[in-house]
This record gives structure tokens, C-alpha cells and sequence, in this order.
């Protein structure tokens, strides 16, 4: 378990994949409206045979996000990139990469395969769909459908969707700096986001409450982030020009290894209960302690 906002629930050739807590609340969702959709629609089917329907849906679809995810991962480790981890949320997922590692070029090819694999698997469940009949064809085609809609979305020119990781990095090519590719996916993403909230306002009128929510929830996504844009910018220019000893704090006195705990307690921890110092024997370092591990032990034995 993580921070107690995701899960980790696997390893995959070196590679943690977490499920956040919205995600899980997302697939149950996506299970029961699924499985009161195929009943509604197919008055044939019994409720067993909506239930398996609807979980062959629901696996096959995120499925399809976790190979999303997958080819961000294998394209960032075939450039030597390094992958700490995917995790899947409820709009979707995130690889843990650092793209621009490999300059314009890694930084292009990372983003690219994400939308290219959705498109993809529209491909595959489309091919599916043709090979099947009845209830189970449409279902498939469905899925075709709307992997074909995710892989569109997923390329458009603004943060922090792919699109919007390849503008940057073909701006960043172009004109060598890549700050410029930043601002001009800052710029775009605001661009198509206030579009798209005209839209979600659009669908609303229309009766489409769900369109609506997820067009809304997008367009203030990338209304936000392209905001922020020029704000990135400026904490990056600030790293760029100090040290890593200029992001560090000051190292803590070190305990000596022979001091008692009581005097540990007057002399360092009641001024910071919340620190850690290390404790030194011979100007080695050989452990650590704090107010809570020191008032632990120093209850039953003060002076040890």
C-alpha cells in the first residue's frame, strides 16, 4: 500500500503499477452503469449474461489504458529513460518518466505512443467486433468506438494530455528551446480548453449531462494547466541558475552516541519534536533519533 492514496498492485518487468482510490471508485462505476445499460438495451439478456458482459467491457477498456500507460513506459526504457512507476487514476493514468532526458526527439516519442497504442487497440476491437455476432458484436464495437474518441482526445495540442507532451517537444525542436515549447502548449491548451467549455455548455442544452461533465472537467483541466504555464517557467529558470546546495537546508547537530537521553531531549529534541538527528560515535554516523523514538525508550530508561 502506498500513502493511502494509491495501491501498488503489481510489478511489471522492474516496473510498480498502482491503482489510486478515484480509480477504483471509477471502474465500479463504469461496471454497474454498463451492466444497467446492456439490460436497458437488450431485454434478451438475462442478468447474468449483462453481468459478464459488462465485466468483459469494464476489464477490456482499462485494460487498454494500462497498454496506454505500458507504451509510455517501454518507449521511456528503449531510450534509457528511467520508469519509477504507473499509476492509474480516474481519468485515466500516469508514467512516471522523465521524457525530456532525451531532448524534442525522447520527449516526442514517449508522448506519441500513448494516443498510437489507443488507436491501436480501436483497431483490434473493431477487427473483434467483425468477427462475432449479436449482442456480444456490438458491445466490442462499442469499445472500438470509444478507444477511437480517447485516442483523438488524447492528442489534442494541450496539457496535460499528449498532444500537448508532442507541441512542446516539436516547438522545442524547432526553435531550440524549450521553454518556447511550454508556452506555446500553455497558450494552445487554454486555447481548446475555453473551446471545449463551450461545448460542455453546448451538451448541456443538448441534454447530454455526461458529455458535458467529461468535455467540462477537461476544458477546466487545460484551462488550469496552460494558466500555470508561465508560473512552471519561471520555478524552472529559478532551478536552472542555483546548485543542489542551494535547494538544501543545513545539515542537523549530530547527538553524540554516549549522551543520555534525557540530556538529548533538553539539549536538541524539545526544539525540534518534529526533526531527526543523527547520533555519531567516533565521527561515524550510526543511527538516528527523534522525540518520539527517544521518549519511547527514555520513559523506562532515561539515562541509557
Amino acid at each position: 500500500m502506498g500513502s493511502g492514496k494509491r495501491w501498488k498492485i503489481a510489478t511489471v518487468r522492474g516496473i510498480p503499477v498502482y491503482v489510486s482510490t478515484s480509480w477504483v471508485f471509477v471502474v465500479v462505476w463504469v461496471a454497474w452503469s454498463q451492466y444497467a445499460v446492456l439490460l436497458r438495451d437488450y431485454s434478451a439478456l438475462t442478468e447474468g449474461e449483462g453481468l459478464v458482459l459488462a465485466l468483459v467491457v469494464t476489464v477490456s477498456f482499462f485494460g487498454s489504458v494500462l497498454i496506454h500507460e505500458g507504451a509510455h513506459a517501454v518507449m521511456a526504457r528503449s531510450l534509457d529513460l528511467p520508469v519509477m512507476g504507473i499509476t492509474m487514476v480516474f481519468w485515466g493514468g500516469a508514467t512516471e518518466t522523465k521524457a525530456s532526458g532525451r531532448g524534442a526527439g525522447g520527449e516526442f516519442l514517449v508522448a506519441f505512443v500513448g494516443p498510437a497504442s489507443t488507436l491501436v487497440m480501436a483497431g483490434v476491437f473493431w477487427a473483434v467486433s467483425q468477427s462475432i455476432h449479436g449482442v456480444a458484436s456490438e458491445v466490442v464495437a462499442w469499445l472500438a468506438g470509444i478507444s477511437l474518441i480517447f485516442a483523438a482526445v488524447n492528442t489534442l495540442p494541450g496539457f496535460p494530455l499528449d498532444g500537448g507532451r508532442m507541441l512542446l517537444a516539436a516547438v522545442w525542436g524547432i526553435s531550440g528551446n524549450r521553454r518556447t515549447g511550454m508556452r506555446a502548449a500553455g497558450y494552445v491548451g487554454m486555447a481548446i480548453g475555453l473551446a471545449a467549455a463551450a461545448f460542455a455548455v453546448w451538451t448541456i442544452g443538448q441534454g447530454d449531462t455526461l458529455t458535458a461533465v467529461f468535455v467540462g472537467y477537461l476544458a477546466f483541466i487545460m484551462i488550469a494547466t496552460g494558466r500555470s504555464m508561465e508560473g512552471r517557467i519561471a520555478f524552472r529558470d529559478q532551478l536552472v541558475q542555483g546548485t543542489v546546495a542551494d535547494a538544501m537546508r543545513p545539515p542537523p547537530r549530530a547527538v553524540p552516541a554516549d549522551l543520555s537521553l534525557a540530556d538529548t531531549l533538553d539539549r536538541y529534541l524539545r526544539d525540534s519534536p518534529g526533526g531527526w538527528f543523527p547520533v555519531v560515535d567516533d565521527g561515524r554516523v550510526i543511527g538516528t533519533v527523534s522525540m518520539a523514538t527517544a521518549s519511547r525508550v527514555g520513559a523506562r530508561d532515561p539515562l541509557r
